[in-house]
């Protein structure tokens, strides 16, 4: 949640300061509005997460190598793990010992996706 809904306020999302004066300026809140900062890390964390997990269940029926099987679930349990580690940090107001473990985590997560990457190999053509 975000204040009393799922999404904050619009006033909040869109608001005139971040334009620095300059109504046309108003992109700027995709990048220095925190509150709209926020939602987007959310939409694009949920997104990413659905994603992996399509990739994570379509992928466990495949004849995969070892290498790639692994690297698959390492991928997946880190994604779960990311998922985990920013709601938790959120719900208790962002300590800095969660927040750091979510940013080393991303890093865990980011190289299991090039392991899984560099393991697969191209497939032959049917």
């Amino acid at each position: 949640m975000m204040g009393t809904g799922i999404t904050p306020p619009l006033s909040e999302l869109w608001h005139e300061f971040y334009a620095r004066g300059n109504p046309s300026n108003m992109w700027r809140n995709f990048t220095e509005n925190p509150t709209l900062v926020q939602l987007e890390h959310r939409v694009l964390a949920m997104t990413t997460f659905f994603v992996l997990s399509v990739m994570w269940w379509r992928g466990r029926g495949l004849q995969l190598p070892q290498g790639s099987r692994v690297a698959l679930h390492a991928m997946y349990a880190l994604a779960t793990l990311q998922v985990a580690l920013g709601v938790t940090t959120l719900v208790n107001g962002v300590p800095i010992a969660n927040a750091s473990a979510h940013q080393a985590n991303s890093v865990l997560l980011l190289a299991s996706a090039l392991r899984l990457y560099h393991t697969l190999r191209p497939l032959a053509r049917i």
